[in-house]
């Protein structure tokens, strides 16, 4: 079997990849310990081979044909394991391309400079921004930086927004890169990257590269830019103050806020009593009253009556200050707390509730930070291994977001969007039904494991997006298996996109895009910072480009009649 692609390890992002890379029309063989008899059942019935064993044995590697290989991916759950068998690959064959799975990012990134391995990548890392972007609204795919300059992969239907009024596909792309238009056809989607001149029709469905820029500008309008960094104002800081304070006196006991309220009130009232029945100037009539709240002997000459009144006005008095200064100091000890914490202030509305601060939770948190849009933090635990970094980027609230209150502490009735990504499907579909029950207007993206599952709950339940990490991060493992320099992969319709950040080498030196297109089907996407450059210029020895490829990807096995995994 030569060609073929060796896939270590077949949990639920082995299987992915192994399903993927069937569809692509590519020869798979996998080496794994163990296996779901019906995931077993399905590859080996569409002709993938399974060989069960430990995939650091040299004589299972050599079994599975790696001097004939093209690839190999290990997949496993354990990140020393995919290092082990990377280490054996290098050794044994040292030309071959090997891409591995690790989720420790820091050394992923140094093992692809230090070791002969072309890509370490993390499914977390790569899930994370889609669930970042199906929490902000379905257009936006994926980002990427490309010579310093932010671009986004995005999808437009024709008959939304701005491309309603576009003819043609050339009209539509007129500031963008066309990466493929979706067509419902009588057999189901088809893909495919017409000519300029195609006419559009309403139901199709545009992905489109761009300048970060202007893509809010075109499809984001009505959303204001987010201001610059910079020192809060005096009345931003008081607001905030006061926004804390708040958050102190709602979290005292109901019967303590109803005393103090009730205390309060009285004061006026006695001011008047003193006022009038003694005839007192309103500033004396005031410092009679707080000395007499503070316990201090105001009128000595009055009768009984008077005495036992302000007898109890000291009582109630001592209570009422006893109170209000221990609400200063919880306010005091909390703002502390919360800047030794790195403890953020609750954002009023707009901002995205993130449930279960895992390995998908805090990523989803950071990526929202770096983006500058308000996130609340929710986790059942309060020693979970990434909250102290949560903590400096958004609020935390702890407790069960099953319940209604840890929900309304959280400001779900405010908030924009919900991410349900704790390690529980079935909390995770819980979760997403209770906010819409809350918040009927919000939207609600749930992470579920299993991928078929996920694509009948959107179907069913109403969730606007339920996303699952293993069919989020196989196409970019395939896509650096098979290609180098992957920058992002993704399907749309019935294609692989690949973007991919290249060099000219000798094979592409003077050569133009267009006839780069049309003999390789590789298209330059951008060059020189400019999208869509000349097709006609040749390419400069060493010149750094972006460029999209395409491969053309078969039903999958569950929409062949089989159960997916």
């Amino acid at each position: 079997m030569p060609g073929h692609v060796i896939v270590c390890g077949m949990g639920a992002v082995g299987y992915r990849i192994v399903e993927l890379l069937h569809r692509l029309g590519e020869e798979v063989v996998v080496i794994t310990e163990r296996a779901l008899d019906e995931r077993r059942r399905i590859a080996e019935t569409f002709g993938v081979r399974v060989i069960l064993g430990d995939a650091r044995n040299d004589r299972l590697l050599r079994e599975a044909g790696l001097e004939s290989a093209k690839a190999l991916i290990a997949t496993t759950n354990l990140d020393l394991v995919n290092l082990e068998v990377a280490l054996d690959a290098a050794r044994i064959r040292p030309e071959l391309p090997v891409v591995i799975r690790l989720f420790d990012q820091e050394l992923a990134r140094q093992l692809e400079t230090s070791l002969e391995i072309r890509r370490a990548l993390g499914m977390y890392a790569l899930a994370a921004p889609s669930f970042t972007a199906a929490a902000l609204g379905e257009s936006v795919i994926a980002s990427l930086t490309f010579q310093d300059v932010p671009y986004v992969v995005g999808r437009q239907f024709v008959a939304d927004g701005p491309l309603a009024r576009c003819p043609t596909v050339a009209a539509a792309a007129r500031r963008f890169q066309l990466l493929s238009l979706v067509r419902e056809r009588p057999g189901g989607e088809h893909a495919a990257l017409p000519a300029g001149d195609e006419p559009l029709q309403p139901g199709d469905r545009l992905s489109l590269l761009g300048r970060k820029e202007d893509w809010d500008a075109l499809f984001s309008p009505s959303e204001a830019p987010l201001p610059a960094l910079r020192k809060p104002s005096l009345r931003q800081r008081l607001s905030r103050s006061l926004q804390r304070g708040l958050t102190v006196w709602r979290e005292e006991p109901l019967t303590l806020r109803v005393l103090v309220l009730g205390l309060c009130l009285l004061i006026p009232a006695i001011v008047l009593l003193f006022h009038f029945y003694f005839r007192l100037t309103l500033p004396d009539a005031l410092f009679f009253t707080i000395i007499t709240l503070h316990g201090e002997i105001g009128l000595t000459d009055t009768g009984p009556g008077i005495k036992m009144y302000e007898i109890l006005l000291m009582v109630l008095g001592s209570i009422t200050l006893a109170t209000i200064y221990s609400l200063i100091t919880d306010y005091l000890v909390s703002s502390r707390l919360r800047k030794l914490l790195g403890g953020k202030p609750m954002p009023r509305s707009g901002h995205v509730v993130v449930i279960g601060m895992g390995n998908i939770g805090f990523r989803v948190v950071s990526e929202l930070a770096a983006l500058g849009v308000p996130a609340v933090a929710v986790d059942a635990a309060p020693d979970g291994p990434f909250l102290a970094t949560v903590r400096t980027q958004a609020p935390l609230v702890l407790g069960d977001a099953r319940l209604d209150d840890t929900l309304q502490r959280a400001g779900l009735a405010q908030a924009r969007s919900v991410v349900a990504a704790t390690g529980d499907d079935s909390i995770n579909l819980g979760i997403g039904i209770a906010a819409k029950r809350m918040n009927p207007k919000i939207r609600s993206v749930v992470r579920l494991f299993d991928a078929e599952f996920a694509r009948k709950v959107e179907n069913a339940l109403g969730i606007d997006a339920a996303l699952s990490s293993s069919r989020i991060a196989a196409p970019t493992f395939v896509a650096a298996a098979l290609f180098s320099d992957v920058a992002k992969a993704f399907i749309v319709g019935d294609r692989l996109v690949v973007l991919t950040a290249r060099k000219a080498g000798p094979e592409w030196a003077g050569r133009t895009p267009s006839a780069l297109r049309q003999e390789h089907g590789v298209q330059v996407l951008v060059r020189n910072g400019k999208l869509g450059p000349s097709e006609e210029t040749p390419l400069a020895a060493g010149e750094e480009v972006l460029v999209g490829l395409w491969r053309k990807v078969a039903p999958s096995w569950s929409e062949q009649g089989e159960a997916g995994g």
